[in-house]
């Protein structure tokens, strides 16, 4: 097990980010996985088989499109573009788009720089700039029986989901969600991501207490508005699937070697354990015990 390939997945994860992003939004993703890997393990003390398991996930990402790893073009570090990728973060908050993926995204990426200044460069921070401005569009129909949820307002929302007192509440009431993990699908042609969006919505909380921590408050407040719209919006689904939930999953921790020894396709098989431990770390006893236990559902049905 090679320590330094794991600490290898910053700048990876950065390029993956910036050039895998000019495909799309989502092509940052797998980018986003790598800096996800890397944080998890500078963050905790993971078990051998846990680091086996985000190499070999990792590695899987980066043998699927080389092209977008190749090292960087020479170029000098402008350590003073990084307030563009705080202004696209800044942006995303204006109003709930593509469930907070503006904040999971660019948060990584604004870690992963303020790690390793030498790559503000123009280069990263062009791909970044237009990934955060890829993540302020979406499709108004993305949440069922809701039309338009881009009309949706914090007034509305506000009965079902008061504010936040603070970030660990935020946590809290995140992990609250979990009683109900269903899986996405179609309904008459439409995606609906349902158990997709849960894993949003831990994904953009963790986010927030990462900026929050390096002292953006103004955007945490804004974001912490979204995230509520958005848990409401999480909620909307057809009665008949809730019979479908996953009750019990097959392991009840993070690091359990059943999920680990897999290999996933999706991404969020590393964006959401690193996203769930940080968080986890805002619990105790058994309220920590449940969430984990909330979360292990989400894991039970990556793919």
């Amino acid at each position: 097990m090679s320590m330094n390939r794991l600490d290898s997945y910053l700048e990876l994860g950065l390029l993956g980010m910036a050039r895998g992003g000019r495909e799309g939004w989502f092509f940052a993703h797998f980018g986003a996985a790598l800096l996800a890997g890397y944080f998890m393990n500078r963050q905790h003390a993971l078990p051998e088989h846990v680091q086996r398991g985000i190499e070999r996930i990792g590695d899987g990402f980066l043998r699927q499109n080389p092209q977008w790893y190749r090292p960087l073009h020479e170029s000098q570090p402008e350590p003073h573009l990084l307030e563009r990728v705080i202004q696209g973060i800044r942006r995303n908050t204006e109003q709930l788009r593509t469930s907070g993926h503006g904040l999971a995204l660019g948060v990584l990426a604004l870690k992963a720089l303020r790690e390793k200044p030498a790559l503000i460069t123009a280069e990263i921070v062009d791909g970044l700039v237009n990934v955060l401005e890829l993540t302020t569009q979406d499709r108004a129909n993305r949440y069922f029986g809701i039309p338009d949820y881009f009309s949706v307002t914090e007034a509305e929302v506000a009965p079902f989901l008061p504010p936040y007192r603070d970030t660990r509440e935020m946590a809290e009431r995140t992990f609250g969600e979990l009683h109900t993990v269903v899986k996405g699908r179609k309904i008459d042609g439409v995606m609906y991501h349902f158990a997709g969006e849960i894993e949003h919505s831990i994904t953009f909380a963790q986010a927030l207490t990462d900026l929050e921590r390096f002292g953006y408050n103004d955007i945490v407040e804004a974001g912490m508005v979204c995230h509520r719209i958005q848990m409401h919006l999480n909620r909307q689904m057809p009665d008949h699937l809730r019979a479908e939930r996953v009750q019990t999953p097959p392991f009840a921790s993070v690091f359990a070697p059943a999920y680990w020894e897999k290999t996933y396709r999706d991404p969020h098989a590393l964006k959401v354990p690193y996203a769930a431990l940080d968080l986890l770390t805002r619990l105790s006893g058994k309220q920590r015990d449940e969430a984990e236990h909330g979360v292990c559902k989400l894991l039970s049905i990556m793919e």
